[in-house]
């Protein structure tokens, strides 16, 4: 075979070149549009100036035995007749409950509600039964433990997380004014202040309907104060993310103010609210896609009573009178806000 052959190439040899070919062209188009996008996103997409007030009272709540504590009892029983086990109470999401006179026992065949008898052998398809359930129990409650606990609890007391924020026309400065008040007032440092922030925040949002325009609303339910502690944190980390700078906060009873370092100022087109609330028990609020549904999501959080409120935080802006935040910034910075 002659030398010149060795650069002969197959028609299989030379669609796989085109194809590489091709895919590197691909790549290099879907880099060159991605340093398009990135480059026109300016770092004055996080919020310029942000005010935050609340605090929370988790640790307080564990010093009275709050609900990261489980107990289980229960009792049994040996008869020359029939035989009853106790087995802990477990309640499924959809309201389905097993109890202890339904647990089977090694020593007898008895089942709950008088019907008896014995099985030879040891067994039956009975017993497979009910034992079948007890294993798919048992795999409910691990599964519950290791992710939120939201399908199933066995005893504890939950913590809901909840976030409900609006987003106002940026004429209402009435209300930037209003939450600079209650930051102000407000004693962040015992549950009772932050009941005080919680109302008063929703009373003020309330006030000004005709200027909100924007809305959207979560809820997480945490299966103990621990894992709702962590998840309250995380939310809040995010949300506090999204300013350039905290100008104004009280928050577990230390206060602090600060001026923003850039001087540049503009129309404000909108003023965006964060409500923050962690509290015992369930929580349930509407998406808020309607001017409706956020009234009713604010009323349900006005009605959380004190004792319930686990920790809270407000977080608005901007808070400078003269800073602004553009629609652009709000499609940025807030995505999951639905038009009212």
């Amino acid at each position: 075979m002659s030398s010149s052959c060795l650069s002969c190439s197959t028609p299989e040899q030379s669609r796989v070149q085109k194809f590489l070919t091709s895919l590197a062209k691909g790549a290099a188009v879907a880099a060159l549009a991605a340093a398009l996008v990135l480059s026109s996103v300016s770092p004055a997409w996080a919020a310029r100036s942000g005010g935050r007030v609340g605090g929370s009272s988790f640790s307080s709540a564990r010093s009275y035995g709050g609900s990261s504590s489980r107990s289980y009892g229960g009792s049994s029983g040996l008869s020359s007749s029939r035989s009853y086990s106790s087995a802990p109470s477990v309640t499924l999401g959809g309201g389905v409950g097993l109890h202890s006179w339904f647990a089977p026992t090694p020593w007898g065949y008895g089942y709950g509600g008088g019907y008896g008898g014995p099985v030879s052998g040891g067994g039956g398809f009975f017993n497979l039964l009910i034992w079948g359930v007890v294993a798919l129990v048992v795999v409910q409650v691990a599964q519950s433990f290791l992710s939120n606990g939201d399908g199933v609890s066995v005893g504890g007391e939950r913590v809901a997380v909840a976030k409900v924020q609006v987003g106002l026309l940026g004429s209402a400065r009435g209300l930037q004014r209003d939450l600079d008040r209650i930051a102000g007032r407000a004693d962040t440092n015992t549950p009772e202040g932050l009941h005080y922030v919680l109302q008063e925040t929703v009373l003020a949002l309330n006030r000004n309907p005709d200027y909100c325009v924007y809305g959207a609303a979560k809820v997480s339910n945490q299966r103990d104060l621990d894992a709702g502690e962590d998840k309250f944190n995380q939310v809040s980390i995010e949300e506090r993310s999204k300013f350039k700078e905290e100008t104004l906060s009280n928050v577990g009873g230390r206060s602090r103010r600060a001026q923003l370092r850039s001087s540049s100022r503009g129309d404000n087109d909108l003023i965006v609210v964060t409500i923050l609330v962690a509290v015992q028990g369930g929580l349930k609020l509407p998406s808020i896609t309607s001017r409706e549904e956020l009234r009713t999501a604010l009323n349900r959080l006005g009605a959380v009573r004190s004792e319930q409120v686990m920790a809270v935080e407000v977080l608005w802006t901007p808070q400078e009178e003269g800073d602004y935040f553009t629609r652009d910034e709000l499609a940025y910075d807030y995505p999951t806000l639905n038009t009212l």
